[in-house]
């Protein structure tokens, strides 16, 4: 790899740093070296003016697997130092591209990248390693294998929706996977990504209005969103964000109401004890009641926890 400027102890005391944290690295030597030079760059970029930029990046052993069209474009980097490359890559719609064996090229999108959910499409579809420092300084790094984001203080890290599903959806019979996909992306790649803390109630099979100890007193109705449409995402994401208690999913993936409050009965209280917080208890407490319903919880940290059947989901 050409261009590396890097601080060989600061690059150690990283590599020991996401050991520690058991964050996914490539088992290739020479691409986890790449991997780690771009995120050493990602926590220390060039300043100008005392302001650090938004950077962005992919570190792939062969040619990223993308055709060049119309939404995208591939521009050679030439003789340009890497170093003046790498301040065109702002990690939203340009990123540089480090190819083992291969020249340095600027990625460029007619669209942004910037939001996680974005990341993972795009390691999904390229097999990179997507590196980008974000707008408050964290740095996140998309993976075959997950998702990391260092905060400034310490690395989290998740698993891909996809692979989530994987996991629990033999333990929600009769769900419907497209809803499934689209709910469990929702939480993790969107509210949680943006530490929106959430409860979604999903009746697998019917009307959730219909489920018992619901309480309407407070609830908003909005305009219907189908969670099968992804580009219903949005509206979703910022209503939740402004809006407590939970949101009511049916069984085919129609919301139509927000600000639910989940009442739960006098044995489940007596039988499940205090978990976490109140949103986690309330959720796990009323997925005892409602043997039918689905509780999907987003924590204020970003972590995702489903409650069925008065348990909780493992995902891990």
């Amino acid at each position: 790899m050409s261009g590396f400027d890097v601080n060989a102890g600061r690059i150690d005391r990283l590599r020991q740093e996401l050991d520690d944290d058991q964050v996914w690295l490539p088992t290739d030597p020479y691409l986890a070296d790449a991997v780690l030079a771009e995120l050493d760059y990602a926590r220390h970029p060039h300043a100008h003016e005392g302001v650090a930029p938004r950077y962005g990046a992919l570190v792939v052993a062969d040619a990223p697997a993308v055709e060049v069209s119309r939404s995208l474009d591939l521009v050679e980097i030439g003789d340009v130092p890497l170093d003046v490359a790498r301040r065109l890559a702002d990690g939203r719609s340009s990123f540089v591209v480090r190819t083992l064996g291969g020249n340095d090229q600027i990625l460029c999108f007619d669209r942004t990248h910037e939001y996680e959910s974005s990341a993972v499409h795009l390691t999904t579809a390229t097999g990179a390693f997507v590196v980008q420092r974000l707008a408050r300084g964290w740095v996140r790094m998309a993976t075959p294998h997950g998702v990391a984001t260092w905060d400034g203080l310490r690395w989290a890290r998740k698993l891909l929706s996809a692979d989530i599903v994987e996991r629990i959806a033999p333990m929600l019979p009769g769900a419907d996977p497209r809803v499934l996909a689209n709910l469990v992306e929702l939480c993790n790649h969107w509210l949680g990504a943006g530490r929106i803390g959430a409860a979604i109630v999903w009746r697998l099979d019917g009307d959730a209005h219909e489920l018992d100890g619901l309480g309407f007193g407070s609830a908003i109705d909005i305009p219907p969103l189908d969670l099968t449409d992804r580009s219903h995402f949005a509206p979703l994401l910022n209503a939740l964000s402004q809006y407590d208690r939970a949101a009511l999913i049916d069984g085919d993936g129609r919301i139509t109401t927000v600000g639910v409050h989940l009442r739960t009965s006098e044995q489940s209280r007596r039988d499940i004890d205090p978990l976490r917080g109140t949103r986690h208890t309330s959720a796990l407490r009323f997925s005892t009641d409602a043997r039918d319903a689905a509780v999907f919880v987003v924590s204020s940290s970003g972590t995702v926890s489903i409650a069925w059947q008065g348990r909780m989901l493992e995902m891990s």
